[in-house]
C-alpha cells in the first residue's frame, strides 16, 4: 500500500482555518457513524481544519526512506488530528514520525523543505488531473477501483479478484 497526495482544499492557507470551535459540531455524523464502526473516534478535537501539504511531504519522505512504515505514518497523522486534536504542522509532524518509527528531525526537515512541498503539490495536482476527485480514492495495481469509504469486505474482495487476474 502506498498513500498519494491529493489535496481536498488546494488552496488552504498553510496555517489552515478556523472551525467552529472544537467538538462534535465539526463532525459530519456519517463520517462519525461509519468511523465508530471501524474503531475510529472522529470527536473534534482539532480547532483548525489543515492545510495537508507538509503531513503529505512527510509521507514522502516515509516513502522515500522506509516504506514499510509509511501507513503506520499514515495512521499516527489521523488519529493525532482526528481524535488527539493535533494540527499537521511542525512538532507534532515531528512527533508523528517519531512514533511511526522515523526520524522525527529528518522527517521533519523534509516535510519543511519548499522543494518537497512544491513536488506534492504537483503530485497532488497530477492525481486530481487524473480523476481523483475525493478520499479515499483507491488504486489496485495502477487502475482506479473506487473512492470514498468502502467497507472492508468490499475491499478486500477487489484485491482478491486483481490477486487472482494477476
Amino acid at each position: 500500500m502506498r498513500w498519494l497526495p491529493f489535496l481536498l482544499r488546494p488552496s488552504m492557507p498553510a496555517e489552515g482555518v478556523l472551525k467552529n470551535g472544537k467538538g462534535m459540531q465539526n463532525v459530519n455524523p456519517r463520517l462519525r457513524a461509519v468511523g465508530q464502526a471501524v474503531g475510529i473516534d472522529f470527536i473534534g478535537a482539532c480547532e483548525r481544519a489543515p492545510n495537508s501539504v507538509e503531513a503529505h511531504a512527510l509521507l514522502a519522505y516515509a516513502a522515500e526512506v522506509a516504506p514499510a512504515k509509511q501507513n503506520t505514518l499514515q495512521e499516527v497523522l489521523f488519529r493525532h488530528y482526528f481524535t488527539d486534536g493535533l494540527y499537521p504542522a511542525g512538532d507534532n509532524l515531528e512527533a508523528a514520525a517519531d512514533e511511526a518509527g522515523l526520524d522525527g528531525a529528518a522527517a521533519l526537515a523534509y516535510a519543511q523543505d519548499e522543494k518537497n512541498k512544491a513536488r506534492v503539490v504537483q503530485e497532488a495536482r497530477r492525481n486530481a488531473m487524473g480523476g481523483v476527485s475525493g478520499v479515499p480514492h483507491f488504486r489496485i495495481q495502477g487502475e482506479d477501483a473506487f473512492s470514498g469509504a468502502q467497507s472492508p469486505a468490499a475491499i478486500v474482495e477487489l484485491i482478491e479478484e486483481a490477486a487472482a487476474a494477476a
